[in-house]
């Protein structure tokens, strides 16, 4: 017999789970694309969006092995663990500066905290918890008592740290802000001791939470962090976002995966736990999410501004065709002034641009081209518009022709930088290297496991060691671009060839910049990855494959599998790369997509010398203007 109700609600269940992604997906770029400055300064502008989504679903093969426990593997998933939980560490640090001692002394606080109540799970026989079961409590119950208590007294210290600072009375620039720690370490145990009550560890499953109990630590972390924000962000309180976030990410990776998990370990066959496994559709992915939806619904249902916080925003300067593009709009809306004003920017831009990449000492700002090779017209023609944007014009036809000179000195502005970039023969024969650079030594220990796991191809193949190695060398290969443009700007290839990363303003690109750019490469990564493993699989695992007949000629099995792994990898990798070739050279700036959405530039090596000044240097040929 069907229970209406039931029925009734497993649909509605259903239907709020499968929508659920979409709408925080949709907030989220609503949040970054339409109010970009106040996104930017609390850490959730476009770099967030394009690292939360298309670097997430990229980033699905990248599993980190962490370590092997009794028969089975430990692992973090780049997908639904690592990018929530770095992206809410650099949004932590907007929230409480400076962002390494406080982000290290919530890291120690939290590090403490979860081996006290690990203790207190494991193992189940633990006498504190048998203490509190006497009393006729389930053991499962006594333990979520055990864990409740032990939580409100940490929510109890780290409100120490929270009293510590005068309520009402803003941290001064520079000093750590106690008030802010002490309330995120607050509610991430809250958040713990929620999502531990609500979670379940099923065997042969993983950890469970059921619809909706699951929204409930998320939605209370988000609007309890917005509903406090005025006494914990005075003047400040767009924070309240980052917090609700960075709080409920570490807390449902603590209070589900570090304290649920464990006692699956080693209580059946062998297999691979990962955390955050279920990638984009994992809790520790969705819950920090859920969060910040609950705490911007707060924060516009208070009617508080959506100004960037602090009154400046981190975002990145606009590009000079960027410009140009907003000088036209503004030109059709009959905004003529603007227009003009804007199309003088996006000459200014252009040429400080120019004068970046070819490493030109800056110019005064009334003379921009200054020691470009550009002819004399050039200079006019600035120097024009800029008359032309202070004096202002009611003529439309005057402001077209300002928008038509601004576009020919961007362009001008733009092949006179071209030659700095990389080449595309140079960075593919870096990425190469690259490449590798990182499968030789991953080769080495797919051999090594091979020949230590008995058995034939499938044994090999079903090994839990064999498949961590496998995604690990995606997650390892992945690190290694990021930490090596991180803290050198170049990679060991690009070195070689000569090429290094920088940002727009010919800087060292920060770290979310650099995540950014690689999640690109990451199905390159991953066809590497599977590709090299299934080929070192079957040239030392081939004995159980069959002769097998192929257009009449009668082949190993293991000869014409490995030619499929073979054809399957370089034709994989020479597709992408193909793709990604073609991108460098349609795009004026030589840049791959993940340069495009990481802002970043593949630059030549310092160039020997300036150019020449104008006066002594042939000029690009100007565009014909007599009519």
């Amino acid at each position: 017999m069907v229970d209406p109700a039931q029925l009734s609600f497993d649909i509605f269940a259903n239907t709020v789970s499968l929508a659920l992604p979409a709408t925080l997906w949709a907030m989220l770029f609503l949040l970054a694309w339409e109010h970009g400055p106040f996104a930017e300064s609390i850490g959730f502008g476009r770099w967030a969006f394009w690292l939360l989504l298309p670097g997430a679903l990229l980033a699905s093969f990248a599993l980190l092995p962490i370590a092997p426990v009794s028969n089975d593997w430990v692992a973090i998933s780049f997908a639904g663990a690592l990018f929530p939980l770095l992206l809410g560490a650099l949004a932590f640090g907007r929230v409480a500066p400076p962002a390494g001692r406080t982000l290290g002394q919530f890291l120690a606080f939290l590090a403490v905290e979860s081996a006290t109540l690990l203790l207190l799970v494991l193992p189940v026989s633990n006498p504190i918890v048998i203490a509190v079961a006497s009393v006729g409590l389930p053991s499962a119950d006594a333990q979520i008592l055990v864990i409740a208590a032990a939580s409100a007294a940490w929510t109890g210290l780290a409100l120490g740290l929270f009293l510590r600072n005068p309520v009402g009375t803003a941290p001064a620039v520079g000093v750590p802000s106690r008030r802010a720690l002490g309330f995120t370490l607050a509610l991430t145990t809250a958040v713990l001791a929620g999502t531990f009550a609500a979670s379940s560890a099923v065997p042969g499953v993983g950890i469970e939470e059921q619809f909706p109990v699951f929204l409930l630590p998320p939605l209370s972390a988000g609007f309890l962090a917005s509903g406090l924000a005025p006494r914990v962000f005075p003047g400040r309180e767009g924070f309240a976002l980052p917090s609700a976030y960075f709080a409920t990410t570490f807390g449902v990776l603590l209070g589900a995966d570090l304290l649920r998990q464990p006692p699956l370990y080693g209580n059946g066959p062998s297999g691979l736990y990962t955390i955050g496994g279920a990638g984009v559709l994992d809790l520790v992915y969705l819950s920090g999410l859920i969060a910040l939806l609950a705490a911007y619904l707060g924060h516009l249902a208070n009617g508080r501004s959506l100004a960037p916080v602090g009154g400046r925003s981190s975002a990145s300067l606009p590009t000079p065709l960027g410009l140009l593009g907003r000088s036209f709009r503004e030109g059709v809306r009959g905004q003529l002034e603007e227009a003009i004003s804007t199309a003088a920017e996006a000459s200014r831009e252009a040429a400080a641009q120019a004068g970046r990449l070819l490493e030109v000492p800056k110019p005064p700002p009334h003379r921009p081209w200054q020691g470009l090779p550009v002819p004399g017209w050039v200079v006019a023609d600035h120097a024009n518009l800029d008359a032309l944007a202070k004096a202002g014009t009611t003529d439309a036809r005057e402001g077209f022709r300002a928008w038509l000179t601004a576009r020919w000195l961007v362009y001008l502005g733009r092949e006179l930088g071209t030659r700095r970039f990389g080449s595309v023969g140079a960075r593919t024969l870096g990425f190469l290297i690259d490449i590798g650079l990182m499968a030789a030594p991953a080769v080495v220990v797919w051999s090594l496991i091979a020949f230590a796991t008995p058995g034939d191809l499938n044994a090999l193949l079903n090994s839990v060691p064999f498949n961590a190695a496998i995604y690990g060398f995606v997650a390892i290969a992945f690190l290694y671009l990021v930490i090596s443009e991180t803290v050198t700007g170049t990679s060991f290839g690009k070195r070689a060839s000569g090429l290094a990363i920088r940002d727009r303003q010919m800087r060292a690109p920060r770290f979310v910049a650099v995540l950014v750019r690689n999640v690109s490469v990451l199905p390159v990564l991953t066809v590497l990855g599977l590709g090299s493993a299934l080929g070192v699989a079957f040239i030392l695992k081939t004995t159980a494959i069959g002769a097998i007949g192929v257009a009449g000629v009668i082949l190993p099995g293991g000869v014409l599998a490995l030619f499929t792994v073979v054809a399957f990898t370089i034709g994989g990798i020479g597709l992408l790369g193909a793709l990604g070739a073609v991108v460098i050279a349609l795009t004026s700036e030589r840049q791959r997509l993940g340069d495009l959405l990481a802002g970043t530039w593949v630059v030549r090596a310092p160039m020997a010398a300036p150019p020449a000044a104008a006066s002594s240097s042939p000029a690009p040929r100007g565009p014909d203007r007599s009519g």
